[in-house]
């Protein structure tokens, strides 16, 4: 959900520098990606996207923290990979006022080159076990609270006619599922990046996520955690390289589409950093 907004431009981490199989990490190499994000939002849409504020002047926001890793396992064939979160998340109106601070869904699993597509382009595949490290005894909740397994395929790689080491895409789906009568998720993400200068780039992305579950309608108090919806989320970031092993992005995103769910915008702030 909006809480675990995956920062999946991550895969910057070759900071546009071409290599064999740049997309992995090599034997002895260690990518860190350490993020702040807040997202904030006071209205929502219905089944049939019919938008409303919240009642009682209420607006829930949250400050996500997190760190994500890769390093080598087999060469720069498989990598180990994972995502821990901390959330602090705030849902208040007229006559509430609720604070919840935890860990949220720790993600750990493989990612794994597949197959080298021409002389620029990677496919690229990841399997991935996510483990709820929260109780959900404290509202606002921050996830389902239950286990699941995401799976997903990557197309990266660069255009020619716009420079080699000046520019970098992907195309990415993914599958979701979480167990015990949990949500069923399909992800689709695009991005585009562009180096203006040698030392800035710019970097844009947009995000569709549908979600199909039990139907019921959005709960304000715990938006984090309603099962059946769709949203379309385009994000724009600028990042200094300030060295090869070092670069740090901020930027902001918005929510273009929403079906059954809360309605936001936000900004994150967040550096890779390769050892």
């Amino acid at each position: 959900m909006k809480n675990k907004i995956l920062i999946l431009f991550l895969f910057l981490n070759t900071f546009l520098c071409f290599s064999q199989n740049p997309w992995l990490q090599a034997k002895g190499e260690y990518l860190l990606s350490p993020s702040l994000t807040h997202y904030y939002t006071d209205s929502k849409k219905d089944e049939n996207s019919i938008k409303s504020d919240f009642d009682n002047n209420g607006y829930y926001k949250n400050y996500v923290y997190k760190l994500y890793f890769s390093t080598s396992l087999i060469g720069n064939k498989l990598n180990l990979i994972g995502n821990i979160p901390y959330i602090k998340s705030t849902y208040a109106d007229d006559f509430t006022n609720n604070v919840n601070n935890e860990l949220g869904d720790v993600e750990l699993g493989v990612k794994m080159h597949l197959k080298k597509l021409g002389e620029f382009h990677y496919l690229i595949g990841s399997l991935t076990a996510i483990t709820p490290l929260y109780s959900n005894n404290n509202q606002p909740f921050v996830g389902f609270g239950k286990f699941g397994t995401e799976i997903k395929i990557n197309i990266s790689g660069k255009s020619k006619w716009m420079g080699i080491n000046n520019n970098y895409h992907q195309l990415e789906l993914g599958f979701r599922k979480f167990f015990n009568e949990g949500p069923i998720q399909i992800k689709l993400y695009g991005s585009k990046a562009y180096r203006i200068t040698k030392k800035i780039i710019v970097l844009t992305d947009l995000d569709v996520l549908i979600s199909k579950g039990e139907d019921f309608n959005v709960s304000q108090e715990n938006i984090q955690i309603t099962p059946d919806f769709d949203f379309v989320k385009a994000t724009v970031n600028f990042g200094y390289e300030f060295s090869p092993k070092f670069a740090l992005y901020a930027g902001g995103f918005k929510d273009l589409l929403n079906r059954n769910v809360s309605v936001g915008s936000g900004w994150q702030i967040f550096s890779v950093i390769k050892l």
